[in-house]
């Protein structure tokens, strides 16, 4: 117990949150992590678009989520391990766009860098309060032609620039369809990237390369809503792991409600089945014990 309670207070020690003395700042360039095969982050998916507003109050560019109050469930979650194992969830409440992408991974640079930043829910209890979900997106050439069929590659959309100025859509269907051909995801103890950096957060990483056309690109620049990178930090004695991401989608255009109740209702049944076996079984073997006192003629 004394040695559980010592790795915590290490763990979780004030030089962990203090930000400012840049021993936790965010972004660094990933150049080796340490593979943890239980940890696992979940990405829940529960509508094609989220839509963002402009937070105009702020000197930085960062879009807000517009939600109806009325949905009992979130329309996208993430769930999983934090930098040291814990368990976190967070519910995301703003994304920012940041040109060019402000971390490197595996010395490898991007052009474009999403960052979802999220409220950690009630139910989990962690330090930090805040946490950061990157993916990252590079020009390609718009006029590449496949090679086996002679046709030009079309590209999806992830961004949906709205008719109003002050709102931009995130399509999480073409983003989900992307997430499901990786299944790791990097993270580490990092911050926020603007203001007085006062905010230690759990950084989280999607190794993967989002095509985005040049055309997506300056369609997305003309918007003017795009923060400008932050330089690299040292990364010290930090903690990088590398887990596996698992993808929920349930976006209307790939999730059949049907067929989860089916799945939902056999699933009961099947509980039903084990707990009606398992009283059966009780009462055999009632029914023996009862049969062997009446014999003995106890």
């Amino acid at each position: 117990m004394f040695y559980i309670l010592l790795v915590i207070s290490q763990v979780y020690s004030q030089d962990e949150y203090l930000c400012g003395k840049g021993e936790r700042q965010s972004p660094i360039s990933i150049i080796d992590t340490f593979d943890a095969k239980y940890y696992k982050l979940e990405l829940r998916f529960k509508d094609d678009i989220l839509v963002g507003q402009r937070e105009e109050d702020t000197e930085n560019k960062r879009y807000i989520f517009t939600d109806d109050p009325d949905r009992q469930i979130p329309e996208f979650r993430m769930l999983g391990h934090d930098p040291h194992g814990l368990m976190v969830g967070y519910r995301p409440t703003e994304f920012q766009l940041i040109a060019p992408a402000e971390h490197q991974i595996f010395e490898q640079s991007f052009d474009l860098e999403l960052v979802i930043w999220g409220d950690l829910l009630n139910i989990y209890k962690n330090p930090n309060i805040k946490g950061g979900l990157s993916f990252f997106f590079k020009i390609i050439n718009q006029d590449e032609i496949s090679q086996e069929n002679n046709t030009v590659i079309t590209y999806p959309q992830i961004f949906n620039l709205t008719e109003d100025d002050d709102q931009l859509s995130i399509n999480m269907i073409n983003l989900a369809s992307h997430l499901k051909h990786n299944d790791k995801y990097i993270t580490y103890r990092g911050s926020l990237t603007w203001g007085n950096c006062d905010e230690i957060v759990d950084r989280f990483l999607i190794p993967q390369v989002f095509p985005i056309t040049q055309d997506q690109y300056d369609q997305i620049l003309s918007v003017k809503y795009i923060n400008n990178a932050n330089p690299l930090q040292e990364i010290r004695k930090r903690r990088i792991v590398r887990g596996t991401l698992i993808i929920e989608d349930e976006t209307s255009a790939n999730y059949n409600p049907i067929y989860r109740f089916l799945s939902l209702t056999f699933i009961a049944f099947l509980f039903f089945l084990i707990f009606a076996l398992f009283i059966k079984e009780q009462r055999e073997k009632r029914r023996m014990d009862q049969a062997k006192k009446f014999k003995s003629g106890n």
